[in-house]
Order: structure tokens, then C-alpha cells, then sequence
């Protein structure tokens, strides 16, 4: 294998695994197709493996290269670290950045009067929706850079640690003894809900939907009003709630930062939110 990676054919390669299609990563990185695929060959020879299978549907990381992937993802991170280091800090233009609808008032409220008052010129575009649509809006290419939960670890991005799930309940809720549970999750898209409802199918615990919704503000207030059982975790749950602790036990799930590198601004947005904590 060669001594040294170029640089930018690790970046070809992270956009082709990032859109799983040769056309989208050429448009991406500002390059022909041919050239795209040029790039990964020369990669693949140097490193003496294919990175990728081949279909009519697009392209996948073979063993190899996911192996690949997660080992220069932190490399490639730092690179371009050190290189936004070097340049001028105040941000200017536009910027598309997600956040889980779950955290959106706290963002909002605690981080971006700062962030805007401190880049009058940053032109910020903020879609706030459930972690599953956040992902797939950062891998169509349609966000800059996205906070979001996965409940498998991410083969890109930055882990910004775990975050755990609880049933929580209002203090004046009543379990029904001979009715089915009610539960209030949100809309698929949120990997809590597909874990909170495999969990409950698994446990054998009689239950039913009183409230889905997309909006977390009203999961919560369905939990608060006591009618219902929901999903929350520890850090938000605040006075009034408490711990269903004898409810089946949810799985940990992952926090991540994911950002598009090839875009010096939101490299430099990034290095600020990965000190946000939720």
C-alpha cells in the first residue's frame, strides 16, 4: 500500500459513500463523473481493495471500505480542523443546519441568539424534524450539517456521546390495571419510537397509541397532562415526571454531529455546536 493518502481522494471517497451514487458525489465535490470514478480506482489501488460494490441502484462500501471510512473519518476531521484554524474565524453566507425537534427549544433558546449576535453576517437556515428525517436530508446533500440520534453507530460523523431513553410519567398518572396501556411517541422517523414499541412487543405489555405526533411539544404535553405514557430522557424530564421504572428497559441510543467537510463554513459551525450538550 502507499505511504501516503491524498488527501482528496479520501474526500471523493466519503462523498461517494455519503450519496451512494458516483453522479451526486461528482456534483458535490465539483467534479466530472469521470473523474469521481477515476479518483476511487486510483484510491483502490493504492490501497489494494475495492471500496465499493456496484449495482444499477448505485454503489455500497464493501467490507474494506467501511473499514476505511471509519478510520479516516477522525483523520479527515482533523485535517480540516487545522486548516479552519488557520483562516479568518468570523462566518459569512449561507448555512442549512438540522436539529432533532426534541432539542430544537433548547437550541434555540440557549445557543443561537449567541451564535447570531456573534456572526451578523452568517445567513443560518435551521430545519428542526426527527432524527431519521435529518439523516436523510444530510445524505441528499439538502443540509450542511445535522445533529442528530441513531440507534446504530453512524460510520461517518462525529459521536458526540450516548443519550438514554425513559418511559416517564406524569406524577398524577394512573397505570390502568385491566386496559391497555396508553403511550403518546412520536412519528416514525424518531429511532426512540421503534425501540420504545419493540421493547413494549417484546415485554407482551398490552398498550395503545393515545398520541403520535411529529411535534415533540405535544408528546410532552400529553405526558405532562397525565393521560398518557411517553419517551424522555433524564436531562429533560424536569419537575412533575417521573421514572416508569416498571416498564421494559430501553436501549442506549448515539448522538451525532455529522458535517459536510468539503464546506469550510460549516466546518467552522461545527467546531461551535459540538459544544452544545443537549
Amino acid at each position: 500500500m502507499a505511504k501516503q493518502l491524498n488527501i482528496d481522494l479520501l474526500r471523493t471517497f466519503h462523498a461517494v459513500a455519503r450519496f451512494g451514487r458516483f453522479n451526486e458525489a461528482a456534483e458535490h465535490v465539483h467534479r466530472s463523473a469521470s473523474t469521481v470514478t477515476t479518483q476511487i480506482q486510483k484510491l483502490e489501488d493504492q490501497v489494494g481493495q475495492r471500496l465499493f460494490s456496484r449495482s444499477n441502484q448505485g454503489v455500497e462500501l464493501t467490507l474494506y471500505g467501511k473499514k476505511l471510512l471509519g478510520e479516516t473519518t477522525e483523520f479527515l476531521k482533523s485535517h480540516d480542523r487545522l486548516l479552519i484554524s488557520l483562516m479568518p474565524q468570523r462566518m459569512e453566507g449561507k448555512i442549512r443546519l438540522g436539529v432533532p425537534d426534541t432539542y430544537a427549544p433548547a437550541f434555540i433558546q440557549e445557543f443561537l441568539p449567541r451564535l447570531i449576535a456573534d456572526n451578523p453576517l452568517l445567513e443560518l437556515e435551521i430545519e428542526a424534524r426527527t432524527s431519521g428525517e435529518l439523516l436523510n436530508l444530510f445524505m441528499a446533500d439538502q443540509l450542511d450539517l445535522t445533529i442528530t440520534v441513531s440507534a446504530q453507530p453512524l460510520a461517518q460523523g462525529e459521536r458526540l456521546g450516548p443519550v438514554q431513553p425513559l418511559w416517564v410519567a406524569s406524577e398524577r398518572f394512573n397505570c390502568p390495571t385491566h386496559a391497555p396501556l396508553p403511550i403518546t411517541v412520536p412519528i416514525a422517523g424518531c429511532p426512540y419510537r421503534a425501540a420504545a414499541l419493540r421493547a413494549l412487543q417484546d415485554y407482551g405489555l398490552y398498550h395503545r397509541l393515545l398520541l403520535e405526533s411529529p411535534n415533540s411539544s405535544a408528546v410532552e404535553a400529553c405526558v405532562r397532562s397525565g393521560v398518557a405514557v411517553g419517551l424522555m430522557e433524564e436531562s429533560r424530564m424536569g419537575e412533575g415526571l417521573v421514572h416508569m421504572t416498571e416498564l421494559p428497559p430501553l436501549p442506549a441510543q448515539h448522538l451525532y454531529l455529522l458535517c459536510d467537510s468539503g464546506n469550510a463554513l460549516a466546518l467552522h459551525l461545527n467546531e461551535q455546536i459540538r459544544h452544545f450538550r443537549v
